[in-house]
């Protein structure tokens, strides 16, 4: 019997990775995911060369008419919504420009809906909302009726999930519930769509096999085959179900399923993947976890979403210290090994040096995780101290230079004044304004020399904040507009209208002016303007 326990327990310590084994079609479709995941890059330069065709047939937009160029942005803004939400939303204003411009109310209404989506999608739900306030119900039919509804289902679907407690949590289902059913009373009984919609109503009241029986309705459908996206969101929906009836297992293989999905349509705008990496992660498969955790993380960044940043900085911890306590555990285990075969078998001299060799191995991966650790927090507080001495730096330099520019303004009014009473005319000539002006000029160099080294990208995002027309252009690359520098200084703290207006020598009134008319130019809203600033 202690032959067989012995056995036991070195079959586990040699080959730890049997506890975590997945099950054959887990398995299959992890490996599958791995290997999409492997042309990442493939999938990538498709979407990336169909916006550039896009964009190129766009730019001969002086060559077609105003229809074909709000078809032309619409599949830009469809290219971008699961893709990148900044540029989603510029096309979908775009449309929305030019639609006002035909004056066709539908097509000012598709315009509306493609920002309500990326508002939505980015976290951005109260400006979502107001704008669906906005619309009309009564003078909306069809597909214009349909998406309403599919918009404010997602909108108060979203907002509940974002909640997660009640009484919001339901109230705000409840919402979502309402317009899904005025939604699939719409839609041919039967349909793709309608099994779809009807899945997810079946999801919200928890009716989890019946949801399931919908899902595979879609799954089935043929046409599911062209529209990649929903697919993606129908095994995420239909992962999701298996999780609330405790299969695991199949949560796993249809999370895979969606993250292949989305990896094959280059979608940024993701869930299936970093919740895929929280279910495996509880199986022991820290390495695996880690690596589509990060990737995740990757794809929101580069999407731009809030909530799914909020959602993944709760994961990614977890993931990150378990995958660590994984290796302590291991090393314990072996310590544990190593004096029980000292203890029982001593022959087993090869065991021995095996579990001695893992022991070495191990301590040298805890060593240089520690080591990295101690270097990034180190990195990080160095950083923390250079932007405080950065800052601290140029607010000081600008104040005082600023400072001597007034006192030399005053030494030169004292001058003037006791050339005058003894009639050196000579000596009066030169001194001048255009001198203090000059020094001012020299001043204003200096400034806009060293900003631009802290904040390199500071003129191209805040032109990035204006339509192309209203957009300005210093007069080299090493110096700044005035509209400019009054929005560099509010970047650098300085919010004080009076201190803005001793350091250009402009009023206070002139310093307001400038600002509101430069927020009333830009395609934010005002409110936004300065907070976009401080992003920069």
């Amino acid at each position: 019997m202690k032959k067989h326990y012995i056995f036991l327990f070195m079959s586990i310590l040699l080959c730890p990775h049997v506890l975590f084994a997945a099950n054959e079609g887990t398995a299959y479709w992890l490996d599958k995911l791995d290997q999409s995941l492997q042309q990442r890059d493939k999938y990538e330069q498709q979407r990336v060369d169909r916006i550039k065709q896009l964009e190129q047939q766009l730019n001969a937009a002086n060559q077609l008419s105003g229809a074909d160029k709000f078809d032309l942005n619409y599949a830009l803004y469809n290219e971008y919504k699961s893709y990148r939400y900044d540029s989603a939303h510029h096309y979908s204003m775009e449309c929305l420009a030019i639609a006002q411009q035909q004056g066709r109310d539908d097509r000012i209404i598709e315009s509306t809906y493609a920002q309500v989506f990326s508002l939505i999608s980015a976290g951005l739900l109260s400006e979502a909302e107001d704008l669906l306030k906005n619309i009309d119900r009564q003078k909306l039919s069809g597909q214009l009726l349909q998406d309403y509804y599919g918009h404010y289902a997602q909108l108060w679907r979203t907002k509940a999930d974002y909640i997660g407690q009640d009484p919001y949590y339901s109230t705000y289902i409840k919402r979502s519930n309402a317009y899904l059913d005025s939604l699939i009373s719409m839609l041919p009984q039967n349909s793709m769509l309608w099994w779809n919609y009807t899945g997810s109503k079946q999801m919200r009241n928890h009716l989890y096999p019946e949801a399931l029986n919908s899902f595979n309705q879609v799954l089935a459908c043929d046409s599911i085959h062209a529209d990649i996206h929903m697919l993606a969101t129908t095994t995420a929906e239909m992962a999701w179900a298996y999780i609330w009836q405790n299969d695991e297992e199949r949560a796993i293989e249809y999370f895979a399923r969606s993250a292949i999905a989305d990896n094959e349509s280059a979608t940024r705008e993701i869930t299936a993947l970093y919740h895929l990496s929280r279910l495996i992660y509880k199986r022991g498969d820290y390495d695996r976890a880690s690596r589509y955790v990060h990737q995740a993380l990757e794809d929101i960044n580069f999407y731009g979403t809030r909530l799914r940043k909020v959602e993944i900085n709760d994961i990614l911890p977890i993931i990150e210290q378990d995958r660590y306590d994984a290796v302590r555990l291991q090393r314990n285990w072996l310590f544990a090994a190593t004096a029980l075969f000292i203890v029982l078998l001593m022959a087993i001299l090869w065991s021995y040096w095996y579990i001695r060799r893992k022991n070495r191995k191990l301590a040298e991966a805890r060593e240089t995780i520690a080591g990295q650790l101690a270097e990034l927090q180190q990195a990080n507080r160095q950083l923390k101290e250079a932007d405080k001495i950065k800052n601290a730096y140029i607010g000081r330099s600008f104040y005082t230079n600023a400072e001597f520019v007034a006192k030399l303004e005053k030494l030169f009014l004292a001058l003037d004044r006791k050339i005058a009473t003894r009639q050196y005319e000579d000596l009066r000539s030169t001194l001048k304004q255009s001198t203090l002006n000059s020094e001012r000029e020299n001043m204003f160099q200096a400034f806009d020399e060293t900003f631009l080294k802290l904040f390199p990208n500071f003129v191209e995002r805040f032109n990035a904040l204006f339509e192309e027309k209203d957009r300005r252009q210093p007069a080299n690359e090493q110096s700044l507009t005035s509209e400019m520098r009054i929005f560099a200084l509010i970047r650098l703290g300085i919010t004080d209208s009076e201190r803005i207006a001793n350091f250009l020598d402009y009023s206070v009134h002139t310093v307001n002016t400038y600002k509101t008319r430069i927020k009333n130019r830009s395609t934010v809203e005002n409110e936004q303007f300065e907070r976009l600033i401080m992003e920069i």
